[in-house]
Parts: C-alpha cells; structure tokens; sequence
C-alpha cells in the first residue's frame, strides 16, 4: 500500500491509550484521526486533546471515520470482544498485550484475525531495547557459549490506589494478574532471548494487596536449549526497580536493565572469556518503544509484510504465564504448550 496517510484510532483512551495516540502523532505514514472508550467523558477529553472525532463504540468509530488501522488498549480481558467486532470491518489491530488471559480466548481472538484476513499485531516493546537484542545475538553466535543460567526481574512497587483506582486492575476476569500485566514484559524477554523456555515450575502469592488475583510470582525455568532460570515478578516491593535481564554462558556474561532516561546506559556487563567487550547495543532500526512498534505496523500495512510480533510470537511468552498458574496451582513442573 502507498499513497497518503493511513487512518489511525485509538479504543481505549485511558492509560496506554493515551501513550499510542502520542506515538502515531510522532511517527510519518499515518494520522491520528479518531479514538474510542466505553466511558464517554474519558473519549471526549482524549479527543479535545487531540483535535480528533471520539465515539463510545469502537465499530462505529472504525466504520464512520474510515480507519485503515487501530490499537487496541483496553483492560487485558477485554481484548477478544473488540478485536472480534473489529476484525469483520477490515481494520487492521495492533493489540496492546496481553492478547488475552485464558487459552481459549487467545485461541479465538488468532482464529477470527485469520479468518477475516486482519493483521494482527501485538505490543512486547520492550523487544525493541538495544540491551535485550544484544544479549539474544551473542547468545545465537556463540560469544557466551552454552547457556548456564538466565534470569529476568520484574520487581514494581504499586500502591493499593493503583489498583482501586482502575475497577479493572487487580481483578481475575479483566486483569489476570502479576503474571499477565507486569510479568510478561519480562516473561517475553527471557524466552524471546534465549530460545524459548521447555517446563517451569511456580510459585504464585498475593503478598500485599487487596486483590483477586497474585501480586507476586517466582519461577524455576528450563530453557529448550539447555541451562536453567529464574523469573521474579512482583507489585509489592519499595522502592521499584528497573526490569533486568542476565545471561551466563560458558564463554561469557551479560547483563542489562532498562534506563527509560539513558538507553545508551543500560547495559551493565558484557564480559567473555576473550575480554570485556565494548559494545554499543543496536535498538530496533525503526525505533524503541511504543513509538517503535507502531512505526513498525504502519510500516508493515503499508508494505503488506508481517509485523514485528506475530500473534505466535506474542502467544509464546502467554504459554508461559499459562503454564506457571497450571504449576503453581498443581505444585509441579509443567511442560509449556501442553
């Protein structure tokens, strides 16, 4: 597809709906012309902000403004209803993870994009950091030799207003969970780096808040390629800390977190057995963040090519997160994808 802008809208205004509307209003090849919430004043305040329509229904707003592309932002557990409605209009979605939070719901919310010919993307930005990327690369060529062990940490602190403030947040049916809002950013990248992850074992809690659902996990990993891990998610903790990722190999280290002031700074080692290595990470060419990933989906509608996170791709860090409450549940190891 060439030609002028494509038409872009926002369902779901609150939150990070707000942070992709400012990404496509950053980005060349689209403009920003429509949004939709279910609460009608929170629609007609992120409209007026922008100076663009506002509807409290999505396949209206699709349909009367004429759009060629959406995000998706609303609560986790909400994601299958629109992206099924949407679908049938012949939108293309990008999805704001996770893409839900049950097996079956992912399942048909993939099976409906496919059989409506939608493209379907979905946000894991963080893939897009110049650290992660490095450390996937050097572990892929051998500069770390075998994989021994490799951990991610999702350590947040939020308080009991965060979650009272949003009726979503903290509950079982829209929310999910540590392992579904916070967790999988860490979740994704300690698969996605390493070459996926083969059984895991979990512990789950509600440490701290008054919610439905766990707001603290910790998990014993085995990689599909060999080596051992940890995952450590929580929203309990003071103060918050960085999300962090390391890697050891036989031949060598690296470490990283991230620095959403200083991303040039964020990697903490890299050592192999050759010497320190003086490396710059090289970030996702068509951007970091958000803003990447959206540059990134305009790019692909437009060049009709695939997006850079496929639905498979995003199913594979919910595999995970599935197979962690199956084990934390059982008191077990759990094979993941089964």
């Amino acid at each position: 597809m060439a030609g002028s802008d494509l038409r872009y809208g926002i369902v779901g205004c609150a939150g990070m709906g707000d942070t992709h509307a400012t990404a496509v209003e950053a980005i060349d090849g689209a403009t920003l012309v429509a949004c939709a919430d279910i609460k009608a004043e929170i629609a007609r305040s992120v409209g007026n902000d922008y100076g663009i329509a506002w509807y409290t229904d999505p396949t209206e707003m699709v349909i009367d403004a004429d759009l060629d592309l959406v995000s998706v932002c609303t609560p986790n557990g909400t994601h299958l209803e629109i992206v099924n409605d949407l679908a049938t209009t012949g939108v293309d979605i990008l999805c704001e993870k996770p893409l839900e939070i049950t097996p079956e719901r992912v399942d048909r919310l993939i099976d409906v994009c496919e059989r409506e010919n939608t493209t379907l993307g979905c946000i894991l930005q963080r893939r897009t950091f110049g650290g992660p990327r490095l450390a996937r690369a050097a572990l892929a060529d051998g500069r770390l030799g075998n994989l021994i062990f490799g951990d991610v940490r999702v350590t947040w602190h939020r308080k009991q207003s965060y979650y009272e403030d949003n009726a979503w947040h903290g509950t079982t049916d829209t929310d999910g969970g540590i392992l579904f809002t916070q967790a999988l950013h860490g979740i994704d990248l300690l698969q996605w780096v390493t070459g996926g992850i083969e059984r895991i074992s979990a512990e789950l809690g509600t440490l701290h808040h008054d919610i439905e659902v766990p707001d603290t996990a910790i998990a014993s990993v085995e990689f599909t390629d060999g080596g051992y891990g940890q995952i450590t998610a929580t929203t309990a903790v003071f103060p918050q800390q960085p999300i962090s990722l390391r890697l050891q190999g036989t031949r060598g280290t690296v470490q990283w977190h991230e620095d959403k002031s200083d991303h040039e700074n964020e990697l903490e080692a890299f050592e192999t057995v050759d010497s320190p290595v003086d490396a710059t990470p090289e970030p996702f060419h068509l951007g970091t963040g958000i803003r990447g990933q959206v540059r990134d989906f305009v790019a692909a509608v437009r060049d009709n090519r695939d997006p850079m996170v496929l639905p498979k791709e995003a199913r594979k860090a919910l595999e995970i997160t599935f197979a962690a409450r199956k084990a934390a549940n059982h008191g077990e190891w759990v094979d993941v994808g089964h």
